[in-house]
């Protein structure tokens, strides 16, 4: 059974990375829109959305990067507590972290990001990975807390890593186990997730409204691409 997957995996990249931070999704947006339409000549757009989550998710189409950014910011049944999902089509469903960071430090509030890609099959796919990290204003760093395990090239070799400062809910004896897959498992990113509050692969957490930032700037961006398109890159229906 997996237990890192929103909607059965069917959204795939878009739902691998996931970031939390404590502040009103109004409050985020606005955050967003300050980040990355601050040049005069960035028009953008804030739509409000009422439905579901997975109807949302759906309107970060086209998967795009920098140039034409797609992010959108949910409600959470965590009091106070904002979800943001990045459109960045660059990078394969990774370019929370990089957002929810800048986010973090330009709100002054502390933060989580959490991911999970299942193990590749073979070469040809996409390698697995998980991640939690635990950010805050408090540092000069990305993060305060950070720990990790992911899927080398060679499939079926994993490499597991920590930095900073141990929180505790943590199972630290299990960073000792001898396969570094089960230094971090899906079972204990879950568990780290759900001491804070967060139940992030639960569809019932995220609460509309919903908050869409687009660009509305015109131009040719070469990393976009439909949900579907990413999904044959990378072999996900396979």
């Amino acid at each position: 059974m997996v237990l890192t997957s929103l909607f059965d995996g069917r959204l795939e990249p878009l739902t691998y990375s996931i970031g939390f931070l404590s502040a009103p999704p109004k409050r985020v947006a606005r955050a967003v829109r300050w980040l990355y339409f601050r040049w005069p000549d960035a028009w953008r757009r804030v739509a409000v959305l009422d439905g579901g989550l997975e109807e949302a998710l759906l309107q970060l189409q086209p998967l795009g990067g920098f140039l034409l950014p797609r992010v959108l910011v949910a409600s959470t049944a965590l009091e106070g507590w904002s979800a943001v999902f990045d459109g960045d089509g660059r990078i394969h469903g990774l370019g929370g972290r990089g957002v929810s960071v800048r986010l973090s430090r330009a709100l002054r509030v502390p933060g989580y990001f959490v991911a999970a890609a299942p193990p590749a099959l073979d070469p040809e796919h996409f390698p697995g990975f998980r991640q939690f990290y635990v950010l805050g204003p408090q540092t000069g760093r990305d993060h305060v807390r950070a720990v990790w395990v992911s899927e080398e090239e060679d499939v079926g070799r994993w490499h597991f890593g920590t930095d900073g400062e141990v929180q505790p809910y943590e199972d630290v004896e299990a960073y000792r186990r001898r396969r570094h897959t089960d230094r971090f498992t899906e079972r204990m990113l879950v568990d780290y997730a759900a001491a804070v509050g967060l139940r992030p692969w639960e569809d019932s957490f995220y609460r509309p409204p919903f908050h869409l930032i687009t660009s509305l700037r015109l131009g040719h961006d070469r990393f976009q691409r439909t949900l579907a398109q990413a999904r044959t890159e990378m072999k996900l229906d396979e």
